[in-house]
């Protein structure tokens, strides 16, 4: 398995985990929800990548811009670390291994 699929569904299995925690701490359907969709379309980024599939690589990038462009203003705003930051970085890490592959 290369880096991007691990990098990919980490990042998946990470988001899903943040929407659940959301829903337990905070009783928030819309974090359960959006960390449901978002983390399984990572999931199922990753699925395809591992089959060398290029829409994996698409659906990956496409998924990682949309949370970059969730978390990363409210991580300026206030500065916290879950989950803005970790979000923010793992994307960053995702996102910079599915072009790296994508473009060799």
């Amino acid at each position: 398995m290369d880096f991007p699929v691990i990098a990919t569904t980490t990042f998946g299995a990470f988001v899903i985990f943040g929407g659940v925690m959301g829903y337990v701490k905070a009783s928030s359907k819309a974090s359960l929800i959006a960390g449901s969709i978002t983390g399984g379309l990572l999931l199922l980024s990753g699925f395809l990548l591992a089959r060398d599939i290029t829409a994996g690589a698409i659906l990956g990038t496409i998924v990682s811009l949309l949370l970059i462009g969730q978390f990363g203003p409210s991580l300026r705003k206030k500065f916290k670390v879950m989950p803005n930051l970790l979000v923010v970085v793992l994307a960053i890490i995702t996102l910079g291994s599915l072009l790296f592959s994508f473009l060799s």
